[in-house]
């Protein structure tokens, strides 16, 4: 099963009486080889992340980077508690959540991307607020988050989870989805009733633009969480209670698909139109920037992690996560102590890096940093510390997504261009190597071996691969001229170790270089 149609699961479900959920845990053991425990231990700890910044953000008031926004999680939590709230108590608590987490996200803390930073206060938010119920156990809990990574992995395959590729509904609506049929489930609902509670979220989000006000995941962000909080809750009643989309979830899901396609440019996370447009709005963008003006076809999401994850300090899945990857893969890539590096931004992340930390995530990840390192906000002092001369600049790189960098990293004794764009939920997909047109997304172990073009060497590699009982995921070969130098990419299924590399070392000496690289 692909998860790419949602009629199929369903139907599959249904077939053999057991839980969207269930199927979901049966593709990550068939998929990673770990046991069912290991898998359901590290969506637990995914959780676990969720809670910590959703009772941060309620309990205390956080302020965002910068300044714009922060504290309303709190005060919308306080209000609830103590005043008469036209809606019930419990339900604002849920807004409260989302609130809560998105400005955790906003002061660049830890969150988890669900399915993007952007939209990361939604799911745990119905979550956390279906726990402090006690209607329901941690346990039911977190086997509800795989019945969410289930229905995103659909919607991203289908369409997108990207608000520079399919607007806001890419992304706030998804989360609403995810977190409507995440809860029909939970509540013991059927799989079918699951779909209709994806249907009637989604269909409520269509058209939803993405205008963030300066380019930041702040305005209106913070407040699309926290009211779509409440849509999933009421879409996942309305499905429990019988009402069903009459417009088939998988149509839905299309048809966002093409109503992203059609929105302008400038209400796709540019930070051009909409809101963002506004008098207001402007004012604050230069507000921003005059502040810190001192700073200088996607592969395919497969794992429940791509979905409900990955666990990151924010703001932004797209521009901070999946920019701390990317200059990981450049940092891995070069293999030895970066000296200086310039970064060229395109589209999105052309007009808003600064604000968003793009610029901090690219540093860090070209110093070797991962996605939850807490040094992240701090990346410009850390590369002082070690030296590395780092500038910005931008310009068209190609028919590329938005959020695409071209790195051009050196060393001591060697350099590395990367050409790499950030495809949504933190996930990346690598364009070019040194010019080479070779796509890999770091998300599975990948071996990057340069060689001279000779016949031989790609039979002789899988062979060795073979033999060793490794699977191959993906495997691509440029030259520059027959018999000249040439790179070869191998993504494989399972962890590789130091005895695989050396043997193919020693068996295919004709290999110049082979390194193995990965995403974290």
């Amino acid at each position: 099963m692909t998860f790419t149609n949602l009629a199929e699961i369903i139907d599959s479900a249904e077939k053999q009486q057991t839980t969207i959920a269930s199927l979901m845990i049966e593709k990550e053991v068939k998929q990673t080889g770990l046991i069912k425990e290991a898998i359901i231990e590290k969506m637990a700890n995914q959780f676990d992340v969720m809670e910590e910044s959703v009772r941060k953000g309620t309990l205390t008031s956080v302020q965002s980077r910068t300044g714009l926004t922060g504290g309303d999680g709190h005060r919308l939590f306080n209000y609830a508690q103590n005043k008469h709230p036209f809606i019930a108590s419990t339900t604002l608590h849920t807004a409260a959540n989302a609130l809560a987490v998105s400005e955790v996200n906003a002061a660049m803390g830890r969150i988890v991307a669900t399915p993007t930073a952007g939209s990361a206060g939604i799911l745990p938010a119905v979550l956390v607020q279906a726990l402090d119920s006690d209607r329901f156990n941690r346990t039911q809990i977190i086997e509800a988050m795989f019945t969410a990574s289930a229905l995103g992995l659909v919607i991203a395959n289908k369409a997108s989870i990207s608000g520079a590729a399919g607007g806001c509904q890419a992304e706030i609506g998804s989360a609403t989805a995810m977190a409507a049929g995440a809860l029909v489930e939970l509540a013991g609902g059927t799989p079918t009733q699951v779909g209709h509670a994806v249907g009637i979220a989604l269909k409520n989000s269509l058209g939803l633009v993405c205008d963030p006000v300066a380019g930041l995941v702040e305005i209106p962000c913070i407040y699309r969480n926290g009211l779509h909080a409440i849509t999933a809750q009421a879409a996942a009643d309305m499905a429990l209670a019988g009402v069903k989309s009459i417009i088939p979830p998988d149509e839905v899901i299309q048809v966002m698909h093409e109503v992203g396609q059609e929105m302008p440019e400038s209400l796709r996370e540019t930070g051009i139109g909409g809101l963002a447009g506004t008098l207001t709005g402007q004012k604050l963008k230069k507000q921003v920037f005059r502040e810190n003006a001192h700073d200088n076809e996607p592969v395919k999401y497969n794992s429940a992690y791509d979905i409900v994850g990955p666990i990151m300090v924010g703001p932004s899945s797209s521009h901070t996560a999946g920019a701390v990857r990317i200059g990981n893969i450049a940092y891995q890539l070069l293999n030895e102590k970066p000296k200086s590096v310039t970064f060229t931004l395109m589209g999105s992340f052309a007009k808003t890096y600064q604000g968003h930390g793009t610029d901090l995530a690219l540093l860090a990840g070209v110093l070797g940093l991962t996605t939850m390192d807490e040094q992240i906000p701090n990346a410009k002092e850390v590369a002082k510390q070690h030296g590395l001369i780092y500038s910005f600049t931008t310009r068209v790189l190609g028919s590329y997504h938005p959020n695409t960098v071209l790195i051009e990293l050196a060393g001591e004794s060697r350099k590395i261009k990367l050409l790499a764009s950030s495809i949504g939920g933190g996930k990346v997909e690598v364009q070019e190597i040194d010019h080479y047109p070779l796509k890999f997304s770091g998300e599975q172990p990948t071996l990057v071996l340069r060689h001279k073009d000779s016949r031989g060497v790609i039979a002789e590699l899988t062979s060795l691969l073979y033999q060793n009982g490794f699977n191959i995921a993906r495997l691509l070969n440029e030259r520059s001229t027959i018999g000249g130098p040439a790179i070869t990419i191998c993504e494989v299924d399972h962890f590789v170790d130091d005895f695989l590399l050396t043997e193919i070392k020693n068996k295919l000496p004709i290999i110049e270089e082979l390194l193995l690289i990965k995403t974290t």
